[in-house]
């Protein structure tokens, strides 16, 4: 029974730690309010919305206030081409109810795998001193994660747009996210582009806390080498 035990801990260090990794990536880069207003730049949301730069500053933190929780809804006025009107249409904020369950969803899976990474680490490291296990669970879970990401990346890299469509497919319900970029402004804030952007940056902090467990849990294991297999004692 205790190897068991043993063996499932490491399973749960080997799974959890890289969705822990990617959620976390992808919470610290989504508010971001910096990255918004370099993206606004980047792809002349002023010019395509007619918004100005400190409004679309002040919207945007009032959306992301909403993704958080911390507003109880959408209904955003601002200046747009010098007349004072609601800003997200009902389907835009229809749609932004879908994201803001999905992030709650995804903060909620973060917290549990966060809570059960740390109880298989304490059992392992502390209670039953099988360092070792951890630290090639550790130096797998990553290496491997690395590998299969830099594959997916190479594909949706092939035609982003259609890996794009295909991800809301997966994750949404409904067609709201399929915006007319004519008509809604909530598409001219995020374009195809900032989400390109988006998805360099969550991987650069994905990649970079996978490649510090890499060196960390290689540096361990090489200086306390021992004749011993992951999983098994």
């Amino acid at each position: 029974m205790e190897k068991a035990f043993k063996t499932i801990s490491c399973w749960i260090i080997f799974i959890t730690l890289p969705l822990i990794f990617l959620l976390n990536s992808i919470e610290i880069t989504a508010f971001d309010l910096d990255f918004y207003g370099v993206q606004y730049d980047k792809n002349q949301v002023v010019e395509n919305t007619g918004i100005k730069k400190p409004e679309l500053m002040n919207m945007t933190k009032e959306m992301l206030q909403y993704l958080k929780g911390d507003r109880q809804d959408l209904k955003v006025y601002g200046e747009v081409n010098g007349q004072k009107q609601l800003i997200f249409n009902e389907k835009e904020r229809t749609h932004m109810e879908d994201v803001k369950e999905l992030f709650s969803k995804g903060f909620i899976f973060r917290n549990f795998s966060l809570v059960f990474f740390v109880i298989s680490f304490i059992y392992l490291v502390f209670i039953k001193k099988e360092k070792r296990k951890v630290a090639k669970a550790i130096f797998l879970s990553a290496t491997i994660t690395i590998l299969i990401f830099i594959i997916l990346g190479m594909i949706i890299s092939t035609d982003f747009s259609k890996y794009f469509d295909i991800f809301h497919y997966i994750f949404f319900d409904n067609d709201l996210w399929q915006l007319d970029p004519k008509e809604s402004i909530l598409i001219n804030l995020v374009p195809l582009g900032f989400f390109q952007s988006i998805v360099i940056r969550i991987a650069l902090y994905f990649f970079g806390s996978l490649l510090f467990c890499i060196l960390l849990s290689g540096w361990y294991l090489k200086k306390f080498k021992k004749t011993n297999y992951i999983f098994i004692k």
